[in-house]
């Protein structure tokens, strides 16, 4: 089995101390962040990241607890799979 690559999108109202509570989810699942960009525009929150998610990881019970998250911070999250390596 091979490690999975997601890319994690979330939008929304910005505030002090989003990436790290959106990366502590990633933290707790041990997954790795490979790649982010995060950008505020007019008070809005865009951030990207290519998460490499490993094998032995339940995918759907990481993104059940990124939307969980992502719906108490106000934030709309979205995951594009982004193939194996």
């Amino acid at each position: 089995m091979r490690d999975r690559f997601i890319v994690v999108t979330t939008v929304g109202p910005d505030r002090p101390g989003l990436i790290s509570e959106i990366s502590s989810v990633v933290a707790n699942f041990g997954c790795n962040i490979e790649d982010i960009d995060q950008v505020v525009m007019k008070n809005i929150f865009v951030l990207s990241m290519v998460v490499r998610v490993p094998y032995n990881v339940d995918l759907n019970k990481f993104r059940d607890k990124m939307r969980d998250l992502c719906f108490d911070l106000g934030l709309e999250v979205s995951f594009y799979y982004a193939g194996s390596g």
